[in-house]
Formats: C-alpha cells, structure tokens, sequence
C-alpha cells in the first residue's frame, strides 16, 4: 500500500551513491548517465572522503527525467 508519511525518510542535503540511488529510485545506469551529462556530480566531501552529492542535483536530475518545465533536456515519452 505505500509508506505512511510520517514514516518516510528525513533525505540528507547531500547523498553517498547508495543513498542517491534510493532517493531517486533509479538503476545504476540512469545514474551514470546523469553524471555522464554534468547533470549530478558526485564529490569527495563525505566522511573518511566518501563521494556524494546534492539532492537538490538528484531533484533537477530526475525533474529532466520526467520533463520538469525547467528543463531543456527533459526526456519525452510517446
């Protein structure tokens, strides 16, 4: 049935790669491809120099992916 609000998770600004891959519910693939295009970078911040990245770049991100009116690169379906 879903999860109830109140149980959902409370996202970090910033995501190592297992949890950006959660957040956004995207394959592995999806998510090279994004970083393929400059769309999320993911940088040597987290601890002991763990790679993550911004949620606010996973939201622009998946907003091209279902063509958010902000993007100029939205992905059209058919």
């Amino acid at each position: 049935m879903g999860l109830a609000l109140a149980r959902l998770p409370d996202w970090p600004a910033g995501m190592n790669r297992e949890t950006a891959l959660a957040y956004t519910g995207v394959a592995e693939g999806q998510m090279r491809e994004w970083e393929r295009r400059g769309l999320v970078r993911f940088r040597q911040r987290g601890p002991r120099g763990a790679a993550i990245t911004a949620r606010a770049d996973l939201d622009a991100a998946l907003a091209t992916l279902f063509g958010g009116a902000d993007s100029d690169d939205a992905i059209e379906f058919d």
